[in-house]
């Protein structure tokens, strides 16, 4: 779903991105998989980037990847003692380099959070989908006494369906599509919250 990433982690560290070209990247590569029904417009986007195993869809946020990559070259040029890599040191040092400025913003996190920062941002995506109204119902009420969310969640860590299939069932989950439900409490409408079947079923029920 995500081919771009690989690609540009190479070039972190050398090319000077900034936060808003990555962004606009993602949105551009949200757009496509809009286009190709691969992602409803109004499915949830912070469940993109929530791991399969914890029923988002997997794709990689190209802020994180870029601050661990980062991350990374800044910690391995700094402990290395190769002649080579202390001419890149002193490089670094004494030139306003796109290395040195991402290092000078990420010190704090080189220092505490080197291993941690990818598990963390993945961490706080997942607490916004969970925490979001419609969107966040089906990881709320799945009970871990009663619901075994491995498995619940095993066909989309195989990932051995069509994207356009994944997305088909993963909108009704996020409370996607046009539902009396959705009618009713978004978008304000004057229309029965329940299905037409349920209201016929309590009919024939009563009668």
């Amino acid at each position: 779903m995500q081919i771009q990433v690989p690609v540009l982690r190479y070039s972190f560290g050398i090319v000077n991105w900034h936060q808003e070209e990555l962004q606009k990247l993602e949105r551009n590569t949200r757009k496509l998989l809009t286009i190709h029904g691969q992602h409803h417009p109004t499915a949830d986007v912070d469940r993109l980037y929530v791991p399969r195993k914890q029923g988002g869809r997997g794709l990689m946020q190209l802020e994180a990847a870029h601050a661990v990559e980062i991350t990374k070259l800044v910690e391995y040029v700094d402990k290395k003692e190769h002649p080579l890599i202390q001419v890149v040191k002193t490089h670094k040092h004494n030139t306003n380099s796109a290395l040195l400025e991402t290092a000078r913003c990420l010190k704090t996190e080189v220092q505490r959070e080197t291993r941690n920062m990818k598990n963390s941002t993945a961490e706080k995506t997942k607490e916004r989908w969970h925490g979001k109204r419609m969107h966040g119902q089906l990881p709320r009420n799945l009970d871990e006494k009663l619901v075994d969310i491995e498995q619940s969640y095993r066909w989309l860590k195989s990932g051995n369906i069509k994207g356009e299939t994944e997305s088909t069932i993963v909108d009704p989950q996020d409370q996607a599509i046009s539902t009396n439900y959705f009618k009713n409490k978004i978008l304000k409408e004057e229309t029965e919250s329940k299905c037409g079947h349920i209201n016929n079923m309590k009919k024939l029920l009563t009668t």
